[in-house]
């Protein structure tokens, strides 16, 4: 499993997660510097790396980590020869003799090249609508149910985010356009290091009572790309994830986890899972 020991991001330290005593959800997109599309690193390579364990996902799981719907393949090509033109230019050391394989579809031979997931957005009907993915890390949803559906139905299981933020998403991808790109990040407490955490029983078991030892932070770095040719917008979904009693250890981290995790009410609670003995870990 590819934890590090110290993760790149703080995203809890950010302001908007608690508004006069409450839980928001927070957009927060960033402009994104397209020189920096992809982020590899060291738990990204390697026999424990997240490219080794997308190709062990998609050996075992594939019929849960890849899903699209028809006639997304013009829309999949695109992106896919934009991501190996970036990462040739990037990384030319390691990528100059990569070649997309054309035995697969596009965007699961694109998904293989990177620690990422990707989840691509595509334009249909005059809405945009969920085409497909390559998740193999997912963190705890299940990428087939999300086929077809408007950003609105994406959302909906996730407590009160489409009555905080709904407008606000559809405002976004409007004005979202190929010469401006963004990232954010989202982030929660698991109580497994495992990057695959799927929905429908093919996840390794849970432990019953979470000892600090098996909590660990994860943090998602996502970026939103819109392609000019299909108008298909590209989600990359970078994965982090480090042990909670590291983040804890910091004195300002502490602080701001449990102030969010006080201001949560149940129902975002229980979507983040975050009902089995977390709490206690924190003021413990």
């Amino acid at each position: 499993m590819a934890t590090v020991a110290e993760i790149p991001y703080r995203p809890w330290l950010q302001r908007g997660f608690v508004v006069d005593g409450e839980f928001r959800w927070r957009l927060g997109t960033r402009p994104l510097d397209l020189d920096d599309w992809i982020e590899l690193g060291p738990d990204a390579d390697g026999p424990d790396g997240w490219v080794a364990e997308k190709a062990a996902v998609m050996r075992d799981h594939a019929d849960t980590a890849f899903a699209v719907i028809d006639g997304i393949e013009p829309d999949c090509a695109e992106i896919a020869e934009a991501l190996l033109e970036h990462l040739r230019r990037r990384w030319p050391d390691r990528y100059c003799q990569e070649q997309l394989d054309p035995t697969l579809h596009p965007l699961d031979a694109a998904a293989r090249l990177v620690p990422d997931d990707l989840v691509v957005m595509v334009e249909r009907d005059g809405e945009l609508v969920f085409g497909g993915g390559s998740v193999c890390f997912p963190n705890r949803w299940d990428l087939q149910s999300k086929l077809g559906r408007s950003m609105a139905a994406v959302h909906a299981p996730v407590a009160q985010l489409n009555e905080q933020l709904e407008q606000a998403v559809d405002s976004f991808f409007a004005r979202l356009e190929p010469d401006r790109s963004f990232w954010r990040l989202g982030w929660g407490i698991l109580d497994t290091a495992d990057g695959y955490t799927p929905i429908d029983g093919t996840a390794a078991p849970r432990p019953e009572h979470p000892t600090i030892g098996d909590l660990h932070v994860r943090v998602e770095r996502e970026t939103l790309r819109r392609f000019p040719d299909t108008r298909a917008v590209l989600f990359t979904i970078r994965t982090y994830i480090t042990p909670l009693a590291t983040v804890l250890a910091d004195p300002d981290d502490h602080a701001a986890i449990t102030r969010i995790l006080d201001a949560m009410p149940d129902d975002v609670r229980r979507y983040k899972d975050i009902t089995r003995g977390i709490r206690a870990h924190l003021v413990g």
